[in-house]
This record gives structure tokens, sequence and C-alpha cells, in this order.
């Protein structure tokens, strides 16, 4: 596991000393801050305070979301749904199931990037029309089935689920990006992942395999402010293409 659960306990603890209840005060929050939501309340904490919480843990980058693995079909929402047929007549299809992990992912963009104008900056605020969904990722489409029907009911997840941020909120999260400056809010989600492999063949003939995985998510629930778990911040770059502050590549 790449981030350990002493992280998840550091965000459950800052939990109980958040505010409590909300407001329809705007939070604004600084590139030093960390904002942990979830459980009905929303907590800033500097990041020196948050890592301060895990010391000793090493900060590794966690594993490529799924959507982004060019080795994988990735369906999300009511693609998880669909059934394939290609299986040839007479073919057995086994799961083999392999680790469950668990680990905060990937920025997920949450807002427009902007960049920082002259004098103050230019400030930005959670923007609607941003999602996250659990997926089911396959190594060939024609394993999708087979590993959605077995997930379903191992897992017992709505892999069909998807979060988008809406047009009003109880609470505004809003920021200054630095003049000269990129930046965009972005989430990093605790990721519960499911994978093994399907394999395909005949009794007593030849098989294949393809590998699976199964990202899912937590629903959390602040005001209006409806996403997943996780923590929220600032992401800033000093140029553009804005690349990720956590995980690899631009968004």
């Amino acid at each position: 596991m790449h981030f350990t659960s002493a992280l998840a306990l550091a965000a459950s603890a800052a939990m109980v000393a958040a505010a409590p209840a909300p407001s329809n005060a705007a939070i604004k929050i600084t590139q030093d801050d960390v904002v942990l939501h979830g459980n009905g309340r929303m907590k800033v904490m500097k990041r020196s305070e948050f890592e301060a919480l895990n010391a000793g843990i090493k900060a590794e980058v966690p594993p490529m979301p799924s959507y982004l693995d060019a080795n994988l079909i990735t369906y999300s929402g009511n693609q998880t749904l669909q059934a394939n047929g290609r299986v040839q007549k007479r073919a057995t299809e086994l799961v083999v199931p392999g680790e469950v992990t668990r680990f905060l992912g990937w920025d997920v963009q949450m807002s427009s990037i902007v960049r920082g104008g002259p004098g103050s900056g230019t400030r930005i605020s959670v923007a609607q029309g941003y999602s996250i969904s659990n997926s089911i990722a396959v190594g060939t489409s024609s394993s999708l089935s087979v590993a959605a029907d077995f997930l379903t009911a191992s897992m017992s997840i709505d892999y069909t689920e998807t979060w988008t941020t809406g047009n009003s909120q109880d609470q505004t999260l809003m920021a200054d990006v630095p003049t000269g400056k990129y930046g965009c809010f972005v989430s990093n989600p605790w990721t519960n992942r499911a994978q093994g492999d399907v394999w395909t063949g005949s009794i007593g003939g030849g098989g294949s395999l393809s590998h699976y995985q199964a990202d899912s998510f937590e629903s959390k629930q602040y005001g209006d402010l409806a996403w997943v778990n996780g923590i929220i911040q600032l992401c800033i770059k000093d140029t553009i293409p804005l690349t990720r502050c956590l995980g690899e590549g631009e968004f």
C-alpha cells in the first residue's frame, strides 16, 4: 500500500477537530493548506501539520489511475453495465482475484486553470461540472462482464456511481493564485482498488489471462458539496501545461 492507514487516521482525527456546523461563508485557502473533507465537516489544516501527523512515512507516487493506463480499457458509470458476447462458445471463464489496496490517488481537477494576474493574483473557486467515477478496467473488453459480475457480488460496490460538482454550494472554497503562477483546485481521493485476472479458455485446452482492476470511492457530503472522501488542495506551478502535483503528467 502506497499510503498507509496512518494517513487515514490523521484525516479522521482532523475531522473530529473541525467546525461543528457548515456556514455560507467562503473558505479561503492557500498553497500551504490541505482541506480534509468528509463526515459532514470540513477542516483546513496547514500542510506542515498534516505532514507532521505522518512523520516517518515515505510519500511515494501512488498508482496510476486506470483511465490513464494505455494497457487497459476503462469503463465508468453506466458503461460498466455493458454486456459482451465475444467469448467463444463453450469457453470457460475463471476469476483469479488479487490484492485489494487503498491509497490517496492522483490529482483530480476541480476548477479551471488560471494564471495569477498582477497585484494580488487571481481568485479561483471549486467549479461545477468536474466529475469522478467508480470504474472497472480490463485488459480485453471480452472480460468485462465476468469481472463486473464478480466485483459487484464480492465487493458490494456500485461501480456505476459518479460524483459531479454542482452549481450551488453552501460553502465555497476560494484561493488566490499568485501573480505569474498557474493553478487550480484538485482533489486527491481515497481510492480502493481491487485487482486480479480473468482466465478464459477450455477445460483441458489452452487459455489466456486478462488483467482487471476496479477503483471505487466513498461518498462524503458537506452542505451541498457532495464529493468523495479524500483531501482537496491547490496545485500551483510556474508554467503551463499544468502538471499534476501528486501524480505524473499534465491535466
